[in-house]
Order: structure tokens, then sequence, then C-alpha cells
């Protein structure tokens, strides 16, 4: 268990770590079942539902988590050196990224929140609930990405639409969230002063690196994903002019992720720019894996909902390994 996962369990939606059990709806398929209230006047961008009881909600959310984090684990643990193009680093850098963007959305539902495409069944059952209640809006509810935010005390989630580039904007949602949980490390009563400023430092790091080379909003790993899969440079694919000395290291890196990612150095890569992202994204995966573990050892219900999603996936990579 890292140092991290103590900063950031008080912030973890509260109850989540009691669901037990396989989790296979997420929150679109909550949506759809309609059974929640509409009090508030809901507008074409944005919504409020509330629930009777909290744990369906955590249900929901812990569906998506099992999801999103195997999709996590499933990309970058098929990350590997072809035989036949062994300078080759596209596959690396492009799935190592899916991984991260994965992690970052389930660790953003962890915490209570969620970056959830609002598609037209979605739209559907909102604007009859609300309806219902008298409070849908005049224009119809507009579908597409929403940052929901579940809150357990109150019963609801609300969720407000999102414009942009589904991956740009998910990126500076999840990059306030860390700059967030930075300040708030230092604030965790029940951690020493120097695990508080270690862990608040080592987010202030990622929330730099997801700002490099003056990214806007949090977007640089998806820069680099977009500069490699779309424009096809950086020498990651044949024939690889202008490769640099450092890349032959990447594949020895792709674990990196199964350490404690306090451990893992975020800052001093110079202009070795491909090795500053896949570090990042390690963090990322890393901090989720660890999070999963520890969640998991506190479900007191049965068996937890990682067991059954991402903890079953890797282990069942771990058992293939040996």
């Amino acid at each position: 268990m890292s140092i991290l996962d103590d900063i950031a369990r008080p912030f973890w939606l509260s109850g989540l770590n009691q669901i037990s059990g396989p989790q296979l709806k997420g929150v679109g398929g909550l949506i759809c079942d309609e059974n929640y209230q509409i009090y508030s006047q809901m507008t074409p961008t944005s919504f409020e539902l509330s629930f009777t009881e909290p744990e369906p909600c955590l249900r929901a959310f812990a569906g998506d988590i099992s999801r999103i984090g195997s999709a996590s684990f499933e990309s970058v643990l098929g990350v590997t050196k072809s035989k036949v193009l062994p300078k080759s680093t596209a596959w690396l850098i492009i799935q190592t990224y899916y991984s991260a963007f994965f992690s970052a959305h389930a660790l953003l539902r962890t915490l209570g929140e969620s970056c959830t495409q609002i598609e037209r069944a979605q739209v559907s059952s909102l604007m009859r609930v609300g309806n219902l209640f008298g409070t849908a809006p005049a224009s119809p509810l507009a579908g597409g990405l929403y940052h929901l935010i579940c809150d357990k005390r109150a019963r609801t989630i609300s969720g407000t639409a999102l414009s942009g580039s589904s991956h740009e904007v998910f990126w500076r949602v999840f990059y306030e969230r860390v700059l967030r949980l930075s300040n708030e490390a230092l604030s965790v009563s029940t951690e020493s002063l120097a695990n508080r400023q270690l862990a608040s430092a080592k987010l202030s790091e990622l929330g730099k690196n997801l700002c490099f080379r003056s990214a806007p909003r949090g977007r640089w790993l998806s820069t680099i994903r977009n500069t490699v899969n779309y424009s096809q440079r950086l020498a990651a694919w044949h024939p690889y002019s202008g490769r640099q000395n450092y890349y032959g290291q990447l594949f020895e890196k792709i674990y990196e992720w199964g350490e404690d990612p306090l451990d893992l150095d975020l800052s001093s890569y110079g202009d070795k720019d491909l090795r500053r992202f896949q570090a990042s994204c390690n963090f990322i995966i890393a901090t989720f894996r660890s999070t999963t573990a520890d969640m998991a050892s506190r479900c007191t219900t049965g068996r937890s909902f990682h067991d059954f999603g991402v903890l079953a996936c890797l282990n069942l990579a771990n058992r293939a390994r040996t």
C-alpha cells in the first residue's frame, strides 16, 4: 500500500469500498432505469437526479470503474516490443496513453466524479422523468459528454454538459481534480506532515506534466498521443527518422506502473519528452492499481467489486506470466 492511498482515501466516494460482487451496470444503465426523481429544474445542459437510497449510485459508479479499469490494464498489458521492427515505439506510446486515460477516468470515479457520455437513450429517460416532475427544460436536453458529481449524503447525481474534444475536455477535468487533491492532501490530519507534503508534491508534479510545454488545461498527454497517432511524428513509426537514443529504454519501463506511485520519478527528464510522457502515464496507472487493491482490502460486505473487475484482469495476467 502506498502513502498516496492513505492520503486519497478520505476523498473516496463514501461507501464505494463496501460495494461487493460483480457490478455490470454503469451510470448509463442507472439513468435508463428511471428509478430516481428530478426535483430541480433542468436546463438543456444540466440536471440533478435524486435517489431514495445511495446504493444504486454507488453500484453504478462501481460498474463503470470495473469496466473502464479493466480496459486500462488490458491496454497496458498488451504492450510488447516488436521482434520484426524493434525500433518501433508507436504502439507502446498509444497503448500506454489509453491505459492512463482509462485509469484516470476510473480514478476520477473513485472520488465521486465522472466524465460520462449521455446518449440518446439516457436523454429520453431524463426528459421522460423530468416531464413527470414538471422539471423538464423547454428545449430538449443536449446529449454528449457530461461532468457528473455524485453526492452520497444528498443522494444526488448532478450533471453539467461539457464542450470540446472528449479527450481534451476530460484531461481538463482530471487536471483540475489533481490540483485540488494536491491541496487537500495537506489537510489530512491522520497523516504526518512529511507524508502529506510528499503526496501533495507528487500530485503537483503530475499536474505540471499534464501541462508540460505550455499545453493548456492539462492536455499534454493527449497532445503527445495525437502527435504519434495522427501526425505520425516523434520518430515512433518507420523509418524512425530523428529517433533519439533513449527511446530504447522505454520498453524497460513498461511495467513501471507496478511500483509504488510515489517512487516514480516525474520530473528529471529534461528534453526526453517520451520518457516524461511514459512516466506520467505509468504514475496514473500505478495510482489506480494501488487504489483498487486498497479499496478491495477495505470491503467488509463480501468480495469487493474490484475482485471481479480490475483485480481479476490483473490476476489473469499474472498467472499467464508465471
